[in-house]
């Protein structure tokens, strides 16, 4: 097919070449009555990007479809899909499709209704006449695959997208409907483990066990099953969100919504870009900010500076930059963010070959993935982000095949369901060298999720472990010896609030604070403890080369809900005094970001400073300017120069013993240094 007279695409890989500024302009029906080619592409170069999403596809086709189960808009009265496209081209702009599979509308449910998911109670969902359909159904298995082929057969699209795919079980408003009980899914599990489909998530059903990996199986069939389908007719086509294949883009959302539990999570777009630049180093990371505040109120834009602290993110971990709206352009309702995102997308255009094949110069790396207990994730990704240490996150699904010898630990935050094949790699790891981080439950189950009968890391020292225990509201760690925990020399307490797991050591190990169990705390007159056990708080084993380091309980699931010094100044002296790793010094407010990247030629190196200090409650305020900073990081031999991306100034630096200190005259939103070698 003809790729458009302007669009520059070299190889069959031509997204490695671009740089990636994309906006989604979520088209609606009505907005084809009147949309024009011309000033729908001036808007796209206004802002300086290099990629539009546009809904062309799935629940509403928005071209003249062919297929008799594609519903076709009524409102194709503006310029077409086509002639958008080819504008795009012209511009050098690349076009996605935005495709929906999740959904049907009534009259084709009702000309096949063995497509739609059906809930425990044996209801369809019907969301303003659109009804959901099941992966496992014959529309996604197969009918989609026609409409795909047709979409990117009958238009000149670069790249494909597939919104709300996977196993949807609530509607646009959040109601939870259950496991889909269809007679696809049936069958298809009852396959598969010879058993029935289970109707209720209860971890302690051994049919729900066997479902969470049901749904593992099949989803990574059904993601081959798109990857070869398409890739057969369009070798050159972009393919999202395909992790399997190990090439493409990997396109996330930063958002929001209003009934969303408490705290705020201010790192989204750095979590979501490192873990896909860490992880899946072949694949470009894009992460979105999505303008508005809700499905329910896709017309009022969030606070600009949220947007701009995205967008400033995702800069500093090495992503592409993407702006979500709803409708055109022109005749969006709110346009409070468009100033930032085009300050940040023009900065980008300005810089981009500094954006291009970089490396991350983290030591520690931090383990998640789908399976992992976010709350402890998150507050060990602040633990890290907050003191300055320069992290990684490795996706559970890579860690056997990524190298890990430029880390000095690996922390394992709670992550229940591992396979014996990653808890060997920690263990060697541990054995060659590193540090081994285990928190609370990590490991007790096997990626098959059922329990382990033996303890998961013999790194870590542990001869057995007994039982975990809830009911621990009102405990404590008292610090035996403060050696080491130089932020605790009037404190002699660390409180404790969550799980513990109940272990028995073997002798080598060492010992840190002693728990203090559940006690009275009211009234007030009867607030003491009586006694205190020798159960420790921290654990840390010499093993073989290096050693493993054991928490029993929940720092970062604490951390992350309530965010008391209490508890990130204990991680903090575990890392920096007691397990000597390094981090950035200098006088960086907990406030500010900082990451380190190389190009991977080793011509130079970015040094990113990102101010959180807008951050306030639940709001985002423009940050507060920091001046006069100071940041020492690790750096051989002297630089040719020390340049700010942002102010085009050389700044002063000195360089001693393996380490460059640069000093910063002011931190606005953020700041990117580049130290030539």
């Amino acid at each position: 097919m003809s790729n458009g007279k302007g669009l520059e695409k070299n190889s069959k890989q031509w997204w490695l070449d671009r740089p990636w500024r994309q906006i989604q302009t979520n088209l609606r029906e009505t907005d084809m009555l009147d949309i024009d080619a011309e000033s729908f592409v001036k808007e796209l170069q206004e802002f300086k990007a290099t990629s539009v999403f546009i809904n062309v596809a799935g629940i509403i086709a928005s071209y003249p479809t062919k297929l008799p189960f594609h519903f076709q808009s009524e409102f194709l009265k503006g310029d077409s899909l086509e002639k958008i496209i080819t504008a795009c081209h012209d511009a050098n702009i690349s076009v996605i499709a935005r495709t929906d599979f999740s959904k049907v509308r009534r009259p084709i449910y009702e000309a096949h209704p063995e497509w739609a998911y059906i809930s425990p109670k044996g209801h369809i969902v019907d969301y303003n006449g659109d009804v959901h359909c099941c992966l496992n159904g014959d529309y996604q298995q197969k009918y989609a695959f026609e409409i795909m082929k047709e979409c990117i057969t009958a238009l000149d699209v670069d790249g494909i997208f597939f919104n709300m795919g996977g196993y949807q079980v609530k509607d646009y408003s959040g109601n939870y409907h259950g496991i889909c009980q269809c007679d696809s899914c049936r069958r298809k599990f009852t396959e598969m483990f010879k058993m029935n489909l289970p109707k209720e998530e209860n971890m302690n059903d051994p049919a729900f066990r066997k479902y969470l990996v049901f749904k593992k199986r099949t989803l990574a069939e059904y993601q081959d099953k798109i990857y070869r389908s398409l890739k057969e007719v369009r070798p050159d086509l972009l393919i999202f969100n395909n992790r399997q294949s190990l090439e493409g883009l990997v396109r996330q959302e930063s958002n929001t919504a209003v009934d969303r539990p408490l705290p705020y999570w201010q790192y989204s777009a750095s979590d979501n870009t490192k873990w896909v630049v860490s992880s899946y180093p072949a694949m470009i990371s894009v992460n979105t900010t999505v303008d508005f505040i809700d499905f329910p109120y896709r017309h009022v834009a969030i606070s600009p500076d949220e947007q701009s602290l995205r967008m400033a993110q995702n800069l500093a971990e090495a992503g592409g930059l993407d702006y979500y709206i709803m409708g055109r352009m022109e005749n969006h309702e709110d346009k409070s963010g468009y100033e930032g995102i085009k300050k940040l997308f023009h900065y980008h255009a300005a810089c981009e070959k500094e954006y291009v094949n970089l490396t991350s110069k983290a030591n520690i790396g931090l383990l998640n993935g789908g399976d992992g207990d976010q709350q402890e994730f998150r507050g060990w990704f602040r633990f890290l982000a907050e003191n300055h240490f320069l992290f990684d996150t490795i996706m559970v699904e890579r860690a056997l095949d990524l190298p890990w010898d430029k880390y000095d630990a690996i922390i394992v935050p709670g992550y229940q369901a591992l396979g014996d094949d990653v808890c060997k790699k920690l263990d060697d790891f541990a054995a060659t060298g590193g540090t081994v981080i285990a928190v609370g439950s990590a490991g007790l189950r096997r990626d098959d999720f059922e329990l382990r009968q033996e303890p998961p890391f013999k790194c870590m020292g542990i001869s057995k472990i007994n039982y975990v225990r809830s009911d621990m509201r009102s405990s404590y760690f008292k610090m035996d010896e403060k050696n080491g925990f130089e932020r605790f020399l009037v404190t002699d307490l660390v409180y404790m609030d969550g799980n513990y797991v109940f272990s028995e050591y073997e002798s080598s190990v060492k010992k840190y604070m002693k728990l203090v169990p559940p006690h009275m705390y009211g009234p007030p007159e009867r607030c003491y403890y009586t006694v205190v056990t020798e159960l420790p708080g921290i654990t840390v084993n010499s093993f073989g080369k290096g050693k493993g380091v054991f928490i029993p309980w929940e720092p970062g699931k604490q951390y992350y809900k309530q965010g008391y010094l209490n508890t990130i100044n204990l991680v903090a002296d575990l890392l920096e005094n007691i397990l000597k790793i390094k981090r950035v010094e200098g006088n960086l407010s907990p406030m500010v970001e900082a990451t380190v990247f190389e190009r991977r030629d080793g011509s130079f190196q970015l040094l990113h400073l990102v101010n959180n200090s807008g951050h306030f409650g639940v709001t985002y305020f423009a940050p507060v300017p920091m001046a006069d900073l100071t940041v020492t990081i690790p750096f051989a031999g002297k630089p040719g120069s020390v340049k700010s991306l942002v102010t085009g100034k050389e700044y002063e630096f000195t360089e001693e013993q393996n380490e460059l200190t640069v000093k910063i005259p002011r931190l606005d939103l953020f700041e990117c240094v580049k130290i030539s070698k």
